[in-house]
């Protein structure tokens, strides 16, 4: 039980961020649907470089329909990945508030 102490409260009480990132590398982003989904993402953008020039470098670029076609596919994408990380966030309270009350010795009976 003394590892569950490690949580949050403890490690990263002045950057979530930094936290929540770490876990979702650890937990989320190398695995199943979340590489699936930021690999097909790659992809679009490997075979448009209109998409690595708007969304990456932030550039002023004239769409053809078939651009925008991929665009929307990507921000569908990218809605997606923001989707998986807020369930991931959910579950990490849960578990953070299951850490914090047992250390408050609030769960005995």
């Amino acid at each position: 039980m003394e590892e569950l102490y490690e949580g949050f409260f403890n490690e990263y009480s002045t950057d979530f961020y930094e936290y929540f990132d770490k876990h979702l590398v650890k937990n989320v982003i190398k695995k199943g649907e979340y590489k699936e989904i930021e690999d097909e993402i790659k992809a679009i953008k490997n075979k448009n470089p209109n998409m690595v020039a708007i969304l990456e470098d932030k550039e002023n670029v004239n769409l053809t329909r078939e651009d925008v076609k991929k665009l929307n596919e990507i921000l569908s994408l990218e809605r997606e990945l923001n989707i998986i990380e807020l369930k991931e966030s959910f579950k990490l309270g849960f578990k953070e508030a299951y850490i914090y009350f047992e250390s408050m010795n609030m769960l005995s009976r």
